[in-house]
């Protein structure tokens, strides 16, 4: 069922809901950058005929969710407040928060700033920190300069509604079509600022706080995030358990659902 909810600065959130108990201790999809919530479907009706209900979500610039156009709006705290209020407005308790990529930087901030919020945390293909040489003045400062003309004169033009993750099934991790496609759903403009918030993103200082029961799930062939980032992850997350899934790049969520399926509910059978 498609809902929407206006977030804590006006910005409208797109969800779906699939199952009777989504309030009481659901599993929340967060898809990644340029992606929208349908990217998820296979996992989630896999995972509802096993009796598990659930809620995916256009995080904003993404989907039928509102853009706002402004480079502070994209914030990772923005996303992760995004993602609270969706669970304070259905008064959800204790969901599973499952983020792919983007997602997964989404949900590392939300549960780093309310610890007790999540019953567990599922990681997929993400990376606790910028891969990018984003520390370096002369990487970081030229980079900055584009993202503000990209406010300030990119056009924000972008293909309206969600896509067709299906006919990307076996992709690679650099498709050029499918990432064109990504920036065509979110525009250019729009995707540029979300990635800037990427860029600047670094949860080393507070991860280890992380309290709550987490899973990191690697593709071992993810060239965007290695396997030795997934391990790095799962060494600075205390509580935390590694799975890795063979034949898999860094578009699991896509080429290999059924799989990732099975990983996911293995480990939510025992949280």
């Amino acid at each position: 069922m498609g809902k929407s909810f206006k977030s804590f600065d006006g910005t409208k959130i797109y969800y779906e809901t699939m199952g009777d108990h989504y309030k009481t201790r659901p599993l929340i999809f967060l898809h990644g950058l340029g992606g929208d919530l349908t990217a998820w479907n296979e996992e989630r009706l896999s995972l509802y005929q096993q009796g598990f209900s659930s809620i995916a979500v256009d995080l904003r610039a993404h989907g039928l969710s509102d853009r706002p156009g402004k480079r502070e709006s994209y914030s990772l705290k923005n996303f992760a407040l995004d993602i609270k209020g969706l669970i304070d407005h259905e008064r959800i308790k204790k969901p599973v928060i499952i983020g792919h990529c983007f997602g997964g930087m989404v949900a590392m901030t939300l549960v780093g700033i309310y610890p007790d919020l999540a019953r567990a945390m599922i990681l997929v293909d993400t990376n606790y920190k910028s891969p990018f040489l984003s520390h370096l003045f002369l990487v970081n400062n030229p980079l900055h300069h584009v993202f503000y003309l990209a406010e300030k004169i990119i056009p924000g033009f972008h293909l309206s509604g969600h896509r067709d993750f299906k006919k990307y099934k076996n992709t690679g991790d650099y498709n050029l079509i499918r990432v064109a496609s990504d920036i065509a759903g979110v525009s250019l403009k729009d995707y540029l600022m979300v990635f800037e918030s990427l860029m600047d993103f670094n949860a080393s200082d507070w991860l280890g706080k992380i309290a709550v029961p987490t899973l990191v799930i690697e593709g071992k062939e993810d060239s965007v995030f290695p396997p030795d980032v997934a391990k790095m992850l799962h060494k600075r997350i205390v509580k935390s358990k590694i799975r890795f899934i063979k034949n898999a790049n860094h578009i699991l969520v896509i080429n290999n659902p059924k799989e990732l399926s099975q990983t996911i509910l293995n480990f939510i059978r025992m949280v």
